[in-house]
């Protein structure tokens, strides 16, 4: 599933290619895969576009009608710019039409991705509650501090959960984590404030050079032109048998997710 770098890229290449044009239609070639919300009453294209913009994993495009555009792109989805369409790709699940004729493919394997219609100030009805942005300027050590305390669950599963940080996924928090010389197993609350300070800083860190990167393509996911991010050359331990030092790396089960982790370099201080 594309985390918050892979949708941060996705957004800045959609705002070179989408703001301030015209969205003509939106056409779907797979049931389930476009919701309309009830409240909208008129046809609500065509539509100029106003702003794009990033809520955890969500794309929220802002249109000058009272309307917004939700895409979640979930395990296998993609957007793909076009200037040439042309009959519907394989897997391609629905698209957005522009006045010039150009389009946005969105091409999903597994299918469960959504694209949704709302009226602007319905969009909360259509994300789930969200935890604070990595990016924001409250995210830090003492924020952070108060949501972990008394929290007996282990901060991988903390640092997974959308209704506290938003945006973060396996891959990430694996980085994070690693870097941070943290044992996924470890008990939320339990965590000193200097390691709550050293996550803090690699959260920023790893996202900051992921995003500069183009993000992770270990499977389906692809920027806007249809190109790889290339992140997974620095990853340190997600998918590794080895971390940089040499030591062995493990992989258990958080959450119905693989962990992975370095034993020696990540010591399990509880």
């Amino acid at each position: 599933m594309p985390e918050l770098p892979e949708v941060e890229t996705i957004v800045k290449g959609l705002k070179k290619v989408l703001k301030g044009k015209v969205i003509n239609s939106l056409e779907c070639y797979y049931p389930g895969t476009i919701i309309y919300d009830t409240d909208i009453e008129a046809t609500p294209f065509p539509a100029k576009v106003l702003e794009l913009c990033r809520r955890g994993k969500y794309i929220i495009i802002t249109l000058e009608t009272d309307n917004a555009i939700i895409i979640h792109l979930r395990m296998t989805g993609k957007l793909v710019f076009d200037v040439l369409p042309s009959e519907p790709l394989q897997y391609e699940r629905a698209r957005i039409i522009l006045h010039n004729s150009e389009v946005l493919h969105f091409i999903d394997i597994r299918t469960f991705g959504k694209i949704i219609i709302c009226k602007q100030q319905n969009e909360e009805q259509y994300l789930p509650i969200l935890g604070i942005e990595p990016f924001s300027k409250n995210f830090n050590a003492n924020h952070l501090k108060a949501i972990l305390k008394g929290k007996e669950a282990s901060i991988k599963t903390v640092l997974l959960n959308q209704s506290i940080i938003a945006g973060l996924g396996n891959i990430y928090t694996c980085e994070i984590l690693y870097r941070a010389g943290i044992n996924p197993l470890m008990p939320a609350g339990k965590l000193s404030h200097k390691e709550i300070v050293e996550i803090v800083q690699q959260t920023l860190a790893v996202l900051s050079e992921a995003i500069s990167l183009g993000g992770t393509s270990i499977s389906d996911y692809r920027n806007i032109d249809d190109k790889t991010g290339s992140f997974q050359d620095f990853l340190k331990v997600y998918q590794k048998q080895f971390c940089p030092l040499g030591h062995k790396i493990e992989r258990i089960k958080q959450s119905g997710r693989s962990t992975f982790f370095c034993p020696i370099c990540q010591k399990n201080k509880s």
